[in-house]
């Protein structure tokens, strides 16, 4: 059964149970307090799902600022990989800002212990996850 974890104007971050992911769903504008608090929701859900794959469709975000980019990689990243995450799905949006501070951020999360894809879809996200 599904979890919800999160369920604001900006994002809806919940367990899917159907496809054995945390799915998260960035959709609108979060400051920086609520982009962390957010991404620490997820976290749990990681933790009490033992969940080794994570979905996250960004593509309405609208910026992820440079401090945000860091602390994804050195704070978030490191806790999410301790967790037992394997596999980072992340859906992006065609062109924009916040597409690209989203592939920013990806890029700068480059682990050998931790797979990131992006996709244009939900769907082949869930189907690589599914394959994996």
């Amino acid at each position: 059964m599904d979890k919800v974890y999160v369920e604001e104007p900006w994002l809806t971050l919940r367990w899917d149970d159907a496809n054995r992911c945390v799915h998260s769903e960035w959709k609108a504008f979060a400051n920086s307090k609520e982009y962390r608090a957010g991404l620490m929701k997820g976290l749990e859900a990681i933790r009490e799902n033992h969940a080794v794959n994570y979905l996250t469709d960004t593509r309405s975000t609208r910026v992820i600022v440079r401090e945000d980019q860091a602390w994804v990689k050195e704070t978030w990243t490191p806790l999410a990989v301790a967790a037992g995450l394997k596999r980072v799905a992340v859906v992006l949006a065609g062109a924009g800002l916040g597409k690209v501070t989203v592939e920013e951020t990806i890029h700068m999360v480059d682990r050998p212990d931790l797979e990131v894809r992006s996709f244009d879809s939900v769907i082949a996200a869930q189907r690589w996850l599914a394959e994996s």
